[in-house]
């Protein structure tokens, strides 16, 4: 048996830069790129991928106009009541 203090085995960090990717039951992708150096609290980029069959209008029939999300034929991107209303989606 050695006598003495025990050897320390080195404890590996978890990684500072990474992505999280989260796929949805409609098919919508969302990815978060994180880095801890940058913004330790949360991601800095989150990224939205929506399949081309994807009509958000159905589901928010119910939300007042102002709420909904429309989406953007020339970027395939969600854009708010006033910027839908500025580039004449509605």
């Amino acid at each position: 048996m050695k006598r003495g203090r025990p050897v320390e085995l080195p404890i590996s960090e978890p990684p500072r830069k990474f992505i999280r990717e989260v796929q949805y039951n409609d098919g919508v992708v969302q990815k978060s790129h994180y880095n801890l150096d940058k913004c330790p609290t949360g991601p800095f980029l989150v990224e939205m991928f929506y399949p081309d069959d994807y009509f958000p209008e159905e589901r928010e029939e119910n939300l007042p106009k102002t709420k909904r999300k429309y989406l953007n034929p020339k970027t395939g991107k969600m854009v708010n009541y006033l910027r839908a209303k500025e580039l004449g989606l509605i």
